[in-house]
């Protein structure tokens, strides 16, 4: 069985200038479905590898960071597109699959990028080679405040009775994920066999391990997504009495209920 652990709540704010998914503070998710974020990592696989992408050091110098992207301009394109990982792709089918059924605003996507911070799905970028994976988790930590990442995270989640995270490790650190203080509204990890530890109060985690990954079809590096997309499914299936129950519940029970009910057996 998914092993699920409850507790907390986290949220975020703007970051370079570019327009945030927001939502309203009332609400489940009102007569027309579901209101939810989800929380990406930008990925090292990208649409397009030039030579010389951009480093943390460009993003340290705004004159050359400017200077920079112009050489990049012509390999410039939306985050949503950018980014190529398996577990990428499946995320935003998933979120296809649910604005295809509820609607554009059912679902906002929010990406931590490590190197520009936290942008929205249509923020233009150029390639880099920059991730928080690459450094510790104290150095992560450090980027995530240079670049604006708690509070970013914080404010754009205001306001969703439900936000679900795919963030690994070192993209929650330098998000300062979980955190400590408790927000309005439900928050659900999805994580490794480790799991998160010690949850504020509203948070949740599902822990994915082997039992998990035969349970949906899926390996180590898409479990994540695999579930979000049976997850989904669900939703689609179950309309807003299945996303009513995932918010009834205090922990991350309703969620996976939901997951389960959206596998193609």
């Amino acid at each position: 069985m998914v092993k699920l652990d409850d507790a907390g709540d986290v949220p975020g704010e703007i970051r370079c200038g570019r327009r945030l998914p927001q939502a309203d503070a009332a609400g489940g998710g009102g007569p027309e479905g579901p209101r939810m974020l989800l929380l990406l990592g930008c990925t090292r696989q990208k649409a397009e590898t030039p030579p010389d992408p951009l480093t943390w050091q460009d993003f340290l110098d705004p004159e050359r960071l400017k200077r920079r992207t112009d050489e990049l301009r012509a390999h410039q394109r939306p985050a949503r597109d950018m980014f190529t990982s398996p577990l990428f792709l499946e995320a935003f089918e998933a979120v296809a699959n649910l604005r295809a059924t509820f609607g554009q605003d059912a679902i906002g996507v929010l990406i931590v990028s490590a190197a520009y911070g936290v942008i929205s799905e249509d923020a233009e970028v150029v390639p880099y080679d920059v991730s928080f994976g690459d450094v510790s988790l104290e150095e992560a930590r450090w980027r995530g405040e240079h670049l604006g990442l708690p509070a970013a995270v914080r404010t754009a989640s205001a306001g969703y009775p439900l936000v679900v995270s795919l963030l690994g490790k070192s993209y929650r650190a330098a998000s300062g994920l979980p955190g400590d203080g408790s927000l309005p509204g439900k928050h659900i990890y999805l994580t490794g066999t480790h799991g998160l530890g010690w949850l504020p109060e509203g948070a949740s985690q599902v822990r994915l391990g082997a039992a998990e990954m035969e349970a949906f079809g899926a390996g180590p590096m898409t479990v994540k997504s695999k579930v979000l997309r049976h997850f989904a499914t669900g939703l689609q299936r179950g309309g807003t009495a299945a996303f009513a129950e995932v918010l009834s519940h205090q922990g991350a029970e309703g969620f996976l209920r939901v997951a389960l009910a959206g596998r193609d057996i």
